[in-house]
């Protein structure tokens, strides 16, 4: 055919290529073109896609007056990020290095550049912004193919009571109160651990321990921790949690590895004191305070608790045996100081015997006297 007609929509660019090379752009409408040695193809963009995807684009943009009027070209260098905007809206996150080709006629474009050589802390400002947009994903990073597909930017966040360390590439860089931060992490590996500052319970639970007389105990330790300085713990230890632990633990088989079953139990604070005399300057040494520690329970096997028991008993006995020795003698020794005194006193001897009448008289229901009173008195009651 010596004539071509092409028809582009409004949403639409047509290029025409000669020989393979770029000679023309076509705007929308009805076109017509002539083609006498067939040597003419057609390739047609949605400018609604807004990013040009043309093989060999940077050489024909390099090469090509034509496409520069249709086409705006960014370059990022490698310590930069990108926030494209179209139209006042945030369309995406261009990663550092990389080649922007956007039909201009999508709309009003504008890329801010962003420098993350010396700072990775993204503005409150922005980050809201970028959050809000949903632009926080692989999806809406505008990057190369050959390049890993991440999100952006690290969405960070430092609960209330708790201090945050924020690594970069494995190095300590700052400290964060509480709060909420983004960090561009395309060219850099960002990592946070949070630190909780209030006080804690550790338990120590069920530990199988023997006595220095070989009684097995098992006893459970329960101590109250406070984190006074994350930087020193962070970099001390790894497992915070399972270092104090440990620490607890053995501090706790030293303390009662050294005692008798029966130093023990008469010192019930002794596990306490020696339990904190021996962490608290290790625990403080890696910026953790102890300020509690205590004995919750000590188990003894069965067969220990049942000869305990009959020693308790025993004792018991024992003890009640000797007070109730110790009444009978006051008892005795009131009546002999009672029979001292009615010895040399026959009034007072004689009350008692009226006083012994008056008891038997209650347990009898009639009394035949002979001899009159005299003989009631002298014959029923005589006391001596």
């Amino acid at each position: 055919m010596l004539r071509k007609t092409q028809t582009v929509n409004e949403n639409q660019r047509l290029l025409v290529f000669k020989n393979q090379e770029l000679i023309k752009i076509l705007n929308a409408g009805k076109h017509t073109l002539w083609d006498i040695k067939n040597e003419l193809n057609f390739t047609t963009f949605d400018i609604n896609e807004l990013f040009v995807s043309l093989p060999n684009v940077e050489r024909l943009y390099r090469n090509s007056e034509v496409l520069k009027t249709q086409i705006e070209h960014w370059k990022l260098d490698n310590d930069q990020v990108g926030i494209l905007y179209v139209n006042d809206q945030l369309k995406g996150i261009v990663a550092p290095s990389e080649h922007l080709y956007l039909w201009k006629d999508t709309g009003e474009i504008r890329l801010d550049k962003v420098s993350i050589k010396n700072q990775i802390a993204i503005e409150n400002r922005v980050f809201n912004l970028i959050m809000r947009a949903g632009a926080n994903s692989a999806s809406r990073l505008i990057r190369s193919e050959n390049t890993v597909a991440t999100k952006p930017i690290a969405d960070l966040s430092v609960p209330k009571d708790h201090v945050g360390l924020l690594y970069i590439d494995g190095k300590l860089a700052e400290q964060l109160p509480p709060g909420n931060y983004g960090f561009w992490q395309l060219s850099n590996k960002v990592e946070l651990k949070n630190f909780d500052c209030r006080t804690q319970i550790l338990e120590v639970s069920g530990q199988e321990i023997l006595s220095k007389d070989r009684v097995s105990l098992r006893i459970n330790l329960s101590a109250s921790i406070q984190i006074k300085d994350a930087q020193i713990a962070a970099s001390s230890v790894d497992k915070l949690d399972e270092y104090i632990y440990k620490t607890l633990q053995l501090a706790l088989r030293e303390a009662v590895g050294t005692k008798s079953l029966d130093d023990i139990l008469i010192d019930k604070l002794y596990i306490n004191e020696t339990v904190k005399e021996l962490v608290t300057t290790q625990l403080s040494s890696i910026g953790i305070e102890l300020k509690s520690v205590g004995v919750k329970d000590i188990i003894l096997p069965g067969e220990m608790k049942a000869i305990l028991n009959q020693v308790v008993e025993a004792q018991k006995a024992a003890e009640a045996n000797v007070i109730k020795r110790r009444e009978e003698t006051s008892a005795t020794r009131s009546l002999h100081n009672t029979a001292k005194v009615m010895e040399n006193n026959p009034t007072l001897m004689r009350l008692k015997e009226l006083e012994a009448l008056e008891k038997v008289a209650d347990r009898i229901d009639s009394l035949t006297v002979y001899g009159g009173l005299d003989g009631l008195m002298n014959g029923v009651v005589k006391l001596t």
